[in-house]
């Protein structure tokens, strides 16, 4: 400040200590307003450290449901890709056992056969039954060889002689049919000791589907049939 008397000038100077304290006393009052906001803060119920606790934990909380997302992520991959497995074994294991079921049919029809082979209706008391019995193609479309090894049951101490029938068994136009085979014995007369070998020749129509191969043998009064699958021995 300056001050004007006559031909003096007087200057008045604020001495730096007091600029100091009043520098001092500004920056109590803005500490003073800090600690009256936080004191109010407080009071309202906000800590400082348990917010800065509490936003630490929510951070935890959501790392850890962020990884938890990504688990199921991977799981529902995981299944869709099983689904997709099961789905492709299912159709599989029911071709499987469709075919199983298709082959079980097969083999009950051929055991039903093989019955009559393993244990031949009436065969009991005949003194000749069949051993082996082998289809063979013949010449022409529609004919086979049928042939037959017939062996001497019991014990072979005499000569047997009996007939031997044989005919083939199948469907024709949806019903049941048989075919009887020729042997170059008309009659079928047959008469050995131990074994002996015979050969039938059979001519099936168009359309027959031959099933089985019968042959029934009679010997002494006695009457016994064997039964036989149509398997034909393809030569090579």
């Amino acid at each position: 400040m300056t001050e004007t008397t006559g031909e003096f000038i007087i200057r008045r100077h604020t001495p730096r200590r007091t600029q100091w304290l009043r520098a001092a006393a500004g920056l109590i009052g803005l500490f003073g307003l800090y600690v009256v906001f936080e004191f109010g803060r407080y009071s309202a119920g906000f800590d400082r450290a348990g917010a800065a606790q509490d936003h630490a934990e929510q951070l935890r909380n959501i790392a850890t449901l962020n990884a938890q997302i990504q688990a199921l992520h991977e799981q529902v991959a995981q299944l869709q890709t099983l689904q997709s497995g099961a789905a492709r074994e299912h159709e599989e294991v029911g071709l499987e056992i469709a075919e199983l079921q298709a082959q079980i049919d097969r083999d009950r029809q051929d055991l039903a056969v093989y019955r009559g082979v393993i244990a031949p209706t009436g065969s009991a008391g005949t003194s000749m039954q069949v051993q082996q019995l082998r289809i063979m193609p013949g010449v022409a479309a529609g004919r086979f060889v049928l042939h037959l090894t017939l062996m001497q049951g019991g014990k072979p101490d005499a000569t047997v002689s009996g007939t031997v029938a044989v005919r083939v068994t199948g469907q024709s136009n949806g019903s049941t049919a048989a075919i009887d085979a020729l042997s170059a014995a008309p009659t079928g007369t047959v008469s050995f000791r131990y074994y002996q070998a015979v050969d039938y020749q059979v001519a099936l129509p168009a359309g027959f589907r031959p099933a089985a191969v019968q042959v029934i043998l009679r010997d002494n009064g006695v009457t016994g049939t064997q039964n036989f699958p149509w398997r034909v021995d393809v030569q090579p």
